[in-house]
């Protein structure tokens, strides 16, 4: 077995298996549980994405980032407007749907990340904290200053995605029902008229972000499934002869939560090759020691521009997925907050594991709702409830920092290191 693992493209074929695996699993539990649990799923998935890059930019190469929620933004921003404005592929010419969108994304979020890559290779310490800052501050307050491109303050809403790709501006969503006109076979039109953003978190650690969980939030219905955020009352409308538009068996949280899994899977199979090949090695070369790694042939300069690309990959890509859980972009989706929120989930999970990036991630989506379950119990008020994760969030750090730098999954090996009298390993 041990020869096999040795041939040329072996571990290429063994990290694929092992992320289809995974992938077919967690795609089962998906498909078992409820809509509200799709929900977190989708969330956790998300997260895990975006933390990917994380602990390749921190954790492996050494760097300090403070606004990859920024990046996030860009991808979410990408996604939103070519999804929203392209009818065809540049170029190709053939239709546009989500997944183009997800393409783009991707290389704006390459493209911005080779940017601030080459900037960011230049500075160290708190010169490069303070760039990063500035990115997660800056960045999205872009879209107010194109408000007829990126919608302002007030963002801009996408329509419910379907199986076969593409959206529309939230105005232009039709519905086809023989029943409305009374006539059967009739088509009617009902417009929607845009509204305003009704997300708009100013902070990700705050409970406004997650669905309470009583039986209206659990269970789709029409507006969420069929319109998305938009504010319209459909009550006494009969929706049973709209056709091939509205599927009966579609549950709009169970897509998105199997799009946010095959995303973090396909990031997590890029992660893989990547931090156990050479460009790992380099990585770590260059974040234990840049000057040995310089005498070595390695070029540091290099080696942090093409950490800060592949991290910008995964935050668009998980920018990308954001957009379309919560089937809209704005300057509180992606604010200063996300950033934070990111960075502490890779500390607390374990910043050099690709393993701690998930358990991050489950941690910034349940401790929320662990908070929630105890405010309902304690009788809480609501400012206290929505910002008592900020503070078991810098507690665990702080408590992280000094008693496990490692993280959960770094003291996890290093207990095994101990029990094995083995050296503990990243995974």
């Amino acid at each position: 077995m041990t020869s096999l693992l040795r041939l040329p493209g072996a571990r290429l074929v063994s990290h694929a298996a092992f992320v289809i695996i995974i992938w077919f699993l967690i795609m089962r539990v998906n498909d078992s549980v409820d809509p509200l649990a799709n929900y977190y799923i989708a969330l956790v998935a998300m997260y895990a994405t975006a933390m990917f890059g994380m602990v390749i930019l921190v954790g492996l190469s050494g760097q300090v980032s403070l606004g990859n929620g920024a990046l996030m933004a860009v991808g979410g921003y990408v996604f939103a407007v070519t999804s929203l404005h392209w009818q065809t592929v540049p170029i190709l010419g053939v239709p546009w749907n989500g997944w183009w969108s997800m393409v783009f994304a991707a290389v704006g979020g390459i493209v911005v990340g080779l940017l601030i890559g080459g900037i960011a290779a230049r500075l160290r310490g708190p010169y490069l904290a303070g760039l990063t800052l500035g990115l997660a501050v800056g960045v999205p307050a872009i879209a107010n200053r194109f408000p007829e491109l990126l919608g302002g303050e007030s963002g801009l809403m996408l329509t419910v995605p379907y199986p076969d790709g593409g959206y529309a501006p939230i105005e232009e969503a039709v519905f086809v029902d023989s029943a409305i006109e009374g006539q059967s076979g009739d088509e009617s039109t009902v417009v929607v008229p845009s509204a305003e953003a009704t997300v708009s978190p100013d902070d990700m650690l705050t409970m406004d972000n997650f669905p309470t969980t009583d039986a209206s939030a659990a269970a789709p219905s029409v507006d969420a499934s069929v319109i998305g955020p938009a504010t319209t009352d459909m009550s006494g409308v009969d929706l049973s002869g709209t056709g091939d538009l509205i599927d009966a068996s579609f549950i709009i949280e169970r897509w998105q939560a199997g799009l946010a899994i095959t995303v973090a899977c396909i990031a997590a199979f890029i992660a893989l090759n990547l931090v156990r090949g050479r460009q790992g090695r380099v990585w770590r070369a260059v974040r234990d020691d840049s000057v040995a790694a310089a005498v070595a042939g390695i070029s540091p300069a290099q080696a942090k521009v093409s950490a800060f690309a592949v991290s910008s990959l995964f935050a668009a890509l998980a920018g990308a997925v954001f957009a379309q859980i919560l089937s809209y972009v704005g300057p509180g989706a992606f604010g200063l907050g996300l950033s934070l929120s990111l960075l502490v989930g890779v500390v607390l999970g374990g910043r050099s594991s690709l393993l701690g990036a998930v358990i991050g991630g489950l941690l910034l989506v349940w401790l929320p709702e662990f908070v929630l379950s105890l405010s309902e119990k304690g009788g809480w008020e609501d400012q206290i409830t929505n910002n008592a994760p900020n503070l078991i969030y810098g507690l665990l750090v702080v408590l992280v920092v000094l008693l496990a730098p490692g993280g959960i999954v770094g003291s996890v090996q290093l207990l095994i290191a101990k029990v094995t009298r083995r050296a503990p390993k990243g995974v």
